[in-house]
């Protein structure tokens, strides 16, 4: 019995140059295709729109995000070989 799931990673980039990775998994399939222009839809933040994902996520340091520097998705099958 074969079992799948995609799980998605972003990495933020900082005002003070430093990045962070959140992984989201289990994500829908429906979501994945939508994944690349919500990110451009993120970085531009046009009239402010996603100002408080802005604020939200900062750095160790108190630093706010300036975009979505990368995004990587990963698709897993997995095969049960045994079980009992």
């Amino acid at each position: 019995m074969s079992a799948y799931k995609d799980n998605v990673t972003v990495t933020l980039l900082y005002e003070d140059d430093t990045t962070r990775n959140y992984t989201f998994e289990n994500v829908a399939d429906a979501n994945i295709i939508s994944i690349k222009s919500a990110i451009s839809d993120i970085n531009k933040n046009e009239n402010a729109k996603y100002a408080a994902f802005y604020s939200t996520f900062i750095s160790n340091e108190g630093a706010s995000v300036t975009r979505i520097d990368a995004a990587k998705i990963v698709s897993i099958e997995e095969e049960v070989i045994y079980s009992e």
